[in-house]
């Protein structure tokens, strides 16, 4: 199973996304930080995003997430 890299987008970078959408990747990233191939299809599904929209949005989050917890932005994917 592939796991996602953190990385940190610049804002111009990320896609804008309807409040939902955004509240529902949040949920999703609180359940589970670093999504496998199927999850990703499934939480795109779900907020009606292309699966490359919403795997940067998980590659931008786990980064910002990273650094919130101390760690650097840009690195390995960290286990749950």
């Amino acid at each position: 199973m592939a796991r996602l890299e953190a990385h940190l987008s610049a804002p111009h970078q990320l896609p804008p996304l309807a409040l939902e959408q955004q509240e529902k990747l949040e949920e999703n990233f609180r359940v589970n930080r670093n999504p496998s191939d199927l999850d990703v299809i499934i939480i795109a599904a779900e907020v009606a995003l292309p699966e490359e929209v919403v795997k940067k949005w998980f590659q931008h989050r786990l980064a910002c997430w990273r650094q919130n917890q101390g760690l650097p932005a840009n690195q390995s994917s960290v286990q749950d």
